[in-house]
Protein backbone atom coordinates (compact mmCIF):
# COMPACT_ATOMS: atom_id res chain seq x y z
CA UNK A 1 0.00 0.00 0.00
CA UNK A 2 1.61 3.41 -0.95
CA UNK A 3 1.53 6.09 1.83
CA UNK A 4 -0.02 9.33 0.57
CA UNK A 5 2.02 12.53 0.42
CA UNK A 6 0.31 15.00 2.28
CA UNK A 7 2.49 17.95 1.86
CA UNK A 8 3.41 18.10 -1.82
CA UNK A 9 3.24 20.68 -4.36
CA UNK A 10 1.37 19.84 -7.72
CA UNK A 11 -0.10 21.45 -10.44
CA UNK A 12 -2.06 20.92 -14.01
CA UNK A 13 -3.65 17.23 -14.63
CA UNK A 14 -5.79 14.83 -14.45
CA UNK A 15 -5.33 11.51 -13.42
CA UNK A 16 -7.76 9.03 -15.58
CA UNK A 17 -8.99 6.60 -13.10
CA UNK A 18 -12.53 6.25 -13.84
CA UNK A 19 -13.60 4.58 -10.34
CA UNK A 20 -12.83 7.71 -9.05
CA UNK A 21 -14.34 10.02 -11.76
CA UNK A 22 -12.13 12.03 -12.72
CA UNK A 23 -12.53 15.12 -14.98
CA UNK A 24 -13.57 13.94 -17.95
CA UNK A 25 -10.77 14.14 -21.33
CA UNK A 26 -10.92 17.05 -23.52
CA UNK A 27 -13.46 19.42 -20.88
CA UNK A 28 -13.08 22.66 -21.29
CA UNK A 29 -10.47 22.52 -23.14
CA UNK A 30 -11.11 25.59 -25.11
CA UNK A 31 -11.48 27.67 -21.47
CA UNK A 32 -7.83 27.04 -20.74
CA UNK A 33 -5.08 27.16 -18.48
CA UNK A 34 -3.15 29.07 -20.69
CA UNK A 35 -0.94 32.77 -19.25
CA UNK A 36 -3.53 34.65 -21.82
CA UNK A 37 -5.16 36.80 -18.64
CA UNK A 38 -4.35 39.84 -20.74
CA UNK A 39 -6.45 39.31 -24.21
CA UNK A 40 -8.58 36.75 -26.12
CA UNK A 41 -7.49 33.53 -27.82
CA UNK A 42 -8.70 32.84 -31.12
CA UNK A 43 -8.58 29.07 -32.42
CA UNK A 44 -7.50 28.54 -35.32
CA UNK A 45 -7.46 24.66 -37.16
CA UNK A 46 -7.41 23.03 -40.24
CA UNK A 47 -8.46 24.96 -43.56
CA UNK A 48 -8.67 28.33 -41.76
CA UNK A 49 -7.18 31.55 -43.62
CA UNK A 50 -6.50 33.84 -40.28
CA UNK A 51 -3.57 34.87 -42.75
CA UNK A 52 -1.14 36.17 -39.53
CA UNK A 53 -2.00 34.18 -37.12
CA UNK A 54 -1.45 31.20 -39.20
CA UNK A 55 1.71 33.00 -40.77
CA UNK A 56 3.31 33.28 -36.95
CA UNK A 57 1.86 29.54 -36.05
CA UNK A 58 3.85 28.30 -39.17
CA UNK A 59 6.96 30.65 -38.50
CA UNK A 60 6.62 28.79 -34.53
CA UNK A 61 6.63 25.28 -35.66
CA UNK A 62 9.43 25.92 -37.96
CA UNK A 63 10.02 23.81 -41.18
CA UNK A 64 6.85 25.10 -43.17
CA UNK A 65 6.30 27.37 -45.69
CA UNK A 66 4.85 30.80 -43.73
CA UNK A 67 1.74 30.83 -46.44
CA UNK A 68 -0.99 32.27 -44.12
CA UNK A 69 -3.37 28.75 -44.83
CA UNK A 70 -3.75 26.27 -42.13
CA UNK A 71 -3.46 22.92 -44.83
CA UNK A 72 -1.69 19.35 -44.18
CA UNK A 73 1.36 20.16 -43.70
CA UNK A 74 0.85 22.41 -41.31
CA UNK A 75 -1.87 20.15 -39.24
CA UNK A 76 0.86 17.36 -39.41
CA UNK A 77 3.32 19.93 -37.41
CA UNK A 78 0.77 20.92 -35.14
CA UNK A 79 -0.06 17.31 -34.21
CA UNK A 80 3.55 16.02 -33.86
CA UNK A 81 4.17 19.50 -31.66
CA UNK A 82 1.53 18.37 -29.59
CA UNK A 83 2.43 14.88 -29.24
CA UNK A 84 6.09 15.86 -28.30
CA UNK A 85 4.42 18.16 -25.19
CA UNK A 86 1.79 15.24 -24.30
CA UNK A 87 -1.05 17.25 -25.57
CA UNK A 88 -4.05 15.20 -26.80
CA UNK A 89 -3.23 15.28 -30.82
CA UNK A 90 -6.17 16.59 -32.33
CA UNK A 91 -4.93 19.72 -34.75
CA UNK A 92 -6.59 22.41 -33.37
CA UNK A 93 -4.54 25.45 -31.99
CA UNK A 94 -6.61 26.72 -28.98
CA UNK A 95 -5.35 27.94 -25.65
CA UNK A 96 -2.73 25.61 -24.26
CA UNK A 97 -1.52 24.94 -27.78
CA UNK A 98 -1.06 28.16 -28.26
CA UNK A 99 0.44 28.73 -24.74
CA UNK A 100 3.21 26.08 -25.78
CA UNK A 101 4.16 27.86 -28.63
CA UNK A 102 4.93 31.31 -26.68
CA UNK A 103 1.89 32.54 -26.08
CA UNK A 104 -1.03 33.94 -28.53
CA UNK A 105 0.07 36.26 -30.78
CA UNK A 106 0.15 40.06 -28.40
CA UNK A 107 -0.87 38.55 -24.83
CA UNK A 108 2.51 39.07 -23.30
CA UNK A 109 1.51 40.63 -19.97
CA UNK A 110 0.39 37.79 -17.79
CA UNK A 111 -0.93 38.01 -14.23
CA UNK A 112 -1.54 34.99 -12.24
CA UNK A 113 -1.50 33.29 -8.36
CA UNK A 114 1.07 31.06 -7.27
CA UNK A 115 -0.27 27.13 -6.92
CA UNK A 116 0.81 26.21 -3.20
CA UNK A 117 -1.19 25.98 -0.13
CA UNK A 118 -0.34 27.80 2.79
CA UNK A 119 1.13 25.33 5.56
CA UNK A 120 2.28 23.13 2.48
CA UNK A 121 5.95 22.29 2.38
CA UNK A 122 8.40 24.20 0.16
CA UNK A 123 5.25 26.11 -1.31
CA UNK A 124 6.90 28.65 -3.62
CA UNK A 125 7.72 30.26 -6.62
CA UNK A 126 11.26 30.93 -6.98
CA UNK A 127 12.07 34.42 -8.12
CA UNK A 128 14.99 34.40 -10.29
CA UNK A 129 17.73 37.06 -11.73
CA UNK A 130 17.39 36.25 -15.29
CA UNK A 131 14.92 34.21 -17.57
CA UNK A 132 16.51 30.73 -17.08
CA UNK A 133 17.45 28.08 -13.98
CA UNK A 134 20.97 29.08 -14.57
CA UNK A 135 20.43 32.60 -12.72
CA UNK A 136 20.56 33.21 -9.32
CA UNK A 137 17.21 32.49 -6.63
CA UNK A 138 16.99 36.33 -5.40
CA UNK A 139 13.71 35.53 -3.46
CA UNK A 140 9.92 33.96 -3.81
CA UNK A 141 6.54 34.15 -4.00
CA UNK A 142 4.37 32.76 -1.40
CA UNK A 143 1.56 30.50 -1.59
CA UNK A 144 -1.54 32.65 -4.00
CA UNK A 145 0.59 35.55 -4.18
CA UNK A 146 -0.36 37.63 -6.90
CA UNK A 147 2.28 37.81 -9.79
CA UNK A 148 2.44 39.68 -12.97
CA UNK A 149 4.78 40.17 -15.65
CA UNK A 150 5.74 40.06 -19.35
CA UNK A 151 6.06 37.45 -20.98
CA UNK A 152 9.89 37.00 -22.15
CA UNK A 153 10.10 36.04 -25.84
CA UNK A 154 8.27 32.76 -26.67
CA UNK A 155 9.71 30.71 -23.56
CA UNK A 156 8.19 30.16 -20.11
CA UNK A 157 9.39 33.07 -18.21
CA UNK A 158 7.78 35.93 -16.94
CA UNK A 159 9.86 39.13 -15.95
CA UNK A 160 7.96 40.69 -12.38
CA UNK A 161 8.76 43.93 -10.58
CA UNK A 162 11.04 41.92 -8.38
CA UNK A 163 13.17 39.30 -10.74
CA UNK A 164 12.22 36.53 -13.08
CA UNK A 165 9.41 34.00 -12.73
CA UNK A 166 8.68 30.38 -14.23
CA UNK A 167 4.53 30.84 -15.37
CA UNK A 168 4.27 27.01 -14.63
CA UNK A 169 3.53 28.09 -11.21
CA UNK A 170 0.99 30.29 -11.65
CA UNK A 171 -2.54 29.49 -12.19
CA UNK A 172 -4.11 32.24 -14.92
CA UNK A 173 -7.46 31.63 -14.81
CA UNK A 174 -8.68 32.29 -11.61
CA UNK A 175 -6.98 34.45 -8.16
CA UNK A 176 -8.24 31.52 -6.10
CA UNK A 177 -6.10 28.95 -6.91
CA UNK A 178 -7.84 26.62 -4.38
CA UNK A 179 -10.74 26.40 -6.62
CA UNK A 180 -8.83 24.75 -9.05
CA UNK A 181 -7.45 22.14 -7.09
CA UNK A 182 -8.04 18.53 -8.18
CA UNK A 183 -10.41 20.28 -10.49
CA UNK A 184 -7.85 20.67 -13.74
CA UNK A 185 -9.63 19.40 -17.23
CA UNK A 186 -7.40 17.09 -18.65
CA UNK A 187 -7.60 19.45 -21.79
CA UNK A 188 -5.08 21.58 -19.66
CA UNK A 189 -2.47 18.75 -18.80
CA UNK A 190 0.56 16.81 -20.46
CA UNK A 191 0.79 13.02 -20.05
CA UNK A 192 4.04 12.03 -18.81
CA UNK A 193 6.11 9.36 -21.00
CA UNK A 194 4.77 6.37 -19.73
CA UNK A 195 8.48 4.67 -19.67
CA UNK A 196 8.31 6.89 -16.59
CA UNK A 197 5.87 4.69 -14.59
CA UNK A 198 6.34 3.01 -11.82
CA UNK A 199 5.98 -0.92 -12.32
CA UNK A 200 3.94 -1.10 -9.28
CA UNK A 201 0.52 -1.82 -8.53
CA UNK A 202 -1.51 0.05 -5.99
CA UNK A 203 -4.55 1.69 -4.87
CA UNK A 204 -6.40 3.82 -6.04
CA UNK A 205 -6.29 1.58 -9.20
CA UNK A 206 -2.82 2.35 -10.54
CA UNK A 207 -0.52 0.13 -12.85
CA UNK A 208 2.34 0.66 -15.05
CA UNK A 209 0.01 1.49 -17.17
CA UNK A 210 -2.01 4.48 -15.66
CA UNK A 211 -1.16 7.86 -17.75
CA UNK A 212 0.53 10.08 -14.71
CA UNK A 213 -0.07 13.60 -15.83
CA UNK A 214 1.74 16.94 -14.95
CA UNK A 215 1.88 21.09 -15.39
CA UNK A 216 2.36 21.64 -19.30
CA UNK A 217 5.28 24.06 -18.71
CA UNK A 218 6.91 21.39 -16.16
CA UNK A 219 7.34 18.78 -18.22
CA UNK A 220 10.24 19.78 -20.43
CA UNK A 221 12.31 20.12 -17.00
CA UNK A 222 10.81 16.64 -16.08
CA UNK A 223 11.98 15.09 -19.46
CA UNK A 224 15.48 16.39 -19.44
CA UNK A 225 15.83 15.35 -16.03
CA UNK A 226 14.78 11.93 -16.30
CA UNK A 227 17.30 11.80 -19.44
CA UNK A 228 20.12 12.47 -16.74
CA UNK A 229 19.07 10.11 -14.53
CA UNK A 230 18.83 7.26 -17.06
CA UNK A 231 22.43 8.93 -18.45
CA UNK A 232 23.53 8.56 -14.69
CA UNK A 233 22.22 4.58 -14.05
CA UNK A 234 20.26 2.97 -16.99
CA UNK A 235 17.21 3.58 -16.55
CA UNK A 236 14.31 6.23 -15.13
CA UNK A 237 13.40 7.11 -12.31
CA UNK A 238 10.37 5.33 -11.69
CA UNK A 239 7.59 7.70 -10.96
CA UNK A 240 4.14 6.55 -8.89
CA UNK A 241 2.63 9.77 -8.41
CA UNK A 242 2.02 13.33 -9.96
CA UNK A 243 -1.03 14.88 -10.34
CA UNK A 244 -4.19 13.69 -7.97
CA UNK A 245 -7.76 14.69 -8.74
CA UNK A 246 -10.21 15.83 -5.98
CA UNK A 247 -12.14 12.19 -6.33
CA UNK A 248 -9.02 11.25 -5.59
CA UNK A 249 -7.95 13.04 -2.24
CA UNK A 250 -11.12 11.92 -0.73
CA UNK A 251 -10.26 8.31 -1.38
CA UNK A 252 -6.95 8.96 0.70
CA UNK A 253 -8.84 11.14 3.07
CA UNK A 254 -11.52 8.21 3.69
CA UNK A 255 -8.61 6.02 4.12
CA UNK A 256 -5.87 7.74 5.61
CA UNK A 257 -7.15 10.94 7.92
CA UNK A 258 -5.85 13.75 9.03
CA UNK A 259 -2.87 14.74 8.82
CA UNK A 260 -1.35 11.77 7.08
CA UNK A 261 -3.76 12.74 4.15
CA UNK A 262 -4.56 16.97 3.43
CA UNK A 263 -7.70 17.82 3.21
CA UNK A 264 -9.64 17.67 0.15
CA UNK A 265 -8.37 20.48 -1.95
CA UNK A 266 -5.53 21.48 0.20
CA UNK A 267 -2.94 18.84 -1.34
CA UNK A 268 -0.70 20.50 -3.31
CA UNK A 269 -0.84 17.34 -5.48
CA UNK A 270 -3.92 18.90 -6.72
CA UNK A 271 -1.79 21.69 -9.35
CA UNK A 272 0.38 18.94 -11.01
CA UNK A 273 3.45 20.40 -10.44
CA UNK A 274 5.09 17.85 -8.12
CA UNK A 275 6.35 14.37 -8.42
CA UNK A 276 6.53 11.15 -6.36
CA UNK A 277 9.22 8.62 -7.54
CA UNK A 278 8.32 5.79 -6.13
CA UNK A 279 7.65 5.60 -3.06
CA UNK A 280 9.47 3.69 -0.06
CA UNK A 281 9.79 3.94 3.40
CA UNK A 282 13.08 1.96 3.89
CA UNK A 283 16.31 3.92 4.61
CA UNK A 284 18.75 3.18 1.65
CA UNK A 285 16.39 1.68 -1.20
CA UNK A 286 16.43 3.71 -4.13
CA UNK A 287 14.39 6.69 -3.33
CA UNK A 288 14.54 5.87 0.67
CA UNK A 289 17.20 8.33 2.64
CA UNK A 290 20.12 7.28 1.68
CA UNK A 291 19.47 5.31 -1.51
CA UNK A 292 21.41 6.61 -4.48
CA UNK A 293 18.57 7.61 -6.63
CA UNK A 294 17.75 9.69 -3.73
CA UNK A 295 20.86 11.01 -2.92
CA UNK A 296 21.26 11.60 -6.42
CA UNK A 297 18.39 14.01 -7.25
CA UNK A 298 18.67 15.78 -3.64
CA UNK A 299 21.84 16.62 -5.68
CA UNK A 300 20.80 17.13 -8.86
CA UNK A 301 16.69 18.48 -8.97
CA UNK A 302 17.83 22.00 -8.52
CA UNK A 303 19.35 22.03 -12.22
CA UNK A 304 15.59 21.64 -13.71
CA UNK A 305 13.88 23.28 -10.93
CA UNK A 306 12.87 20.85 -8.65
CA UNK A 307 13.51 20.56 -4.95
CA UNK A 308 12.71 18.30 -2.11
CA UNK A 309 11.03 20.72 0.95
CA UNK A 310 12.14 17.89 3.25
CA UNK A 311 15.21 18.01 5.77
CA UNK A 312 17.25 14.74 4.77
CA UNK A 313 16.61 12.01 6.79
CA UNK A 314 13.42 13.29 8.89
CA UNK A 315 9.78 11.81 8.64
CA UNK A 316 9.31 13.84 5.29
CA UNK A 317 8.97 12.73 2.07
CA UNK A 318 12.38 11.52 0.58
CA UNK A 319 10.63 10.46 -2.60
CA UNK A 320 8.90 13.70 -3.37
CA UNK A 321 9.72 16.80 -5.40
CA UNK A 322 8.25 19.56 -6.69
CA UNK A 323 8.73 22.33 -9.66
CA UNK A 324 9.63 25.93 -8.21
CA UNK A 325 11.18 27.14 -10.86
Amino acid sequence: MKQIASLTLAGVAVLALSSLGPVAAGTAASTAHAATSSCSVITIRYGDSHHALVRTLQQRLGGLTADGYFGNATLLKVKAFQTGRGLVADGVVGPMTWDLLGGFPGCTTVTGYVMADAGAAGSKATIRSGPGLKYNVVGSYGPHAQVTGTRVGTGPWLRTSLGYVHKGNLETSTSDPSSINGRIPAGNLCQVPAAYNSPDRFDPGYTATTPRYLNCDVQPYLVAMENAYKAQFGHYAAIDLTYRSINEQWYWYDKFGSPRAAYPGTSNHGYGIAVDFRETDQPGEEFGWGGAGQKWLSANAQRWGFTNPFPYGTDGESYHFQFVG
